[in-house]
């Protein structure tokens, strides 16, 4: 196939396949193998309906702009070729193009929408006040989908394969590590609703507070403790004392000897 021709865009062209490389950069991350077996199926009986997109890279390939589902079932398929739109575009456009594609035809998981506004950022120095105006929404959207990445990658890809709304995520961020593991489990296990899920987060939420507060009353009756052994020491007493500071429990050994005795070396 002319080379020279593929490089001219405005038309649907056929495209080699292996010509065609993914975009480090691109949107979608999480793909459903039921949702590629059913795409294949539907390639299989009718084609593919919608051209891919691509830009031309220096390297003499195809990066692609939109289209990951469709060149996957493609592959699977065995295709020599797929039918493309040729465009040209940066790789910062190449971003928005893919992510405005994705947001209006392709909906993506509340998380690879939260990774590309990062990545914009982090590649391209783009503040999220930018980011917000070349796309057509509020800075405050982006920065609550941002924050969803506070969650590890381990747990959000639990929260994808159960189909969980993005509000079971924004309950997850209330609480941090092996708390946000169990309130999680729970979640899935116990099939919770989002009403459930809110009054379990506020029941581990107010056992922390009391945990805590308990800690803080063992504490201040520790340093009680000390500042009487210490006081005994200094004076006259001739008091031996003992403090063994082990997991679970600090153990104290006092001995006071009686009045007019002496505690035994």
């Amino acid at each position: 196939m002319n080379k020279n021709k593929l490089k001219c865009g405005g038309q649907i062209l056929l495209v080699p396949v292996r010509a065609i490389v993914e975009n480090p950069l691109r949107a979608r991350l999480y793909y459903n193998d039921a949702h590629i077996d059913d795409l294949i199926r539907s390639i299989e009986t009718s084609g593919i309906v919608e051209p891919l997109t691509v830009c031309a890279s220096s390297a003499g390939d195809y990066i692609l702009i939109s289209g990951e589902r469709r060149l996957r079932a493609a592959k699977a398929l065995g295709y020599d070729f797929v039918p493309c739109v040729l465009i040209e575009s940066d790789a910062e456009q190449s971003v928005f193009t893919n992510l405005s594609t994705h947001l209006t035809h392709d909906p993506l998981s509340f998380f690879e929408v939260a990774m590309c506004y990062e990545k914009l950022r982090d590649y391209f120095g783009l503040t999220y006040e930018e980011t917000a105006f070349r796309l057509g929404l509020n800075p405050a959207e982006i920065l609550e989908k941002v924050r969803l990445l506070q969650i590890p990658p381990k747990l959000r890809r639990e929260i994808l394969e159960h189909s969980l709304s993005e509000n079971y995520a924004k309950l997850l961020l209330r609480h941090r590590d092996e708390e946000q593991e169990q309130l999680l489990r729970e979640i899935i296990t116990e099939h919770l609703s989002l009403r459930e899920a809110r009054a379990r987060s506020a029941e581990l939420r107010a056992e922390k507070v009391k945990s805590r507060t308990y800690y803080k009353d063992v504490t201040v009756f520790l340093n009680s403790l000390d500042r009487v052994c210490d006081a005994m020491c200094r004076s006259d007493v001739a008091a031996e004392v003992e403090k063994t500071d082990a997991d679970g429990y600090v153990q104290y050994f006092i001995r006071i000897p009686k009045e007019g005795e002496s505690v035994p070396g």
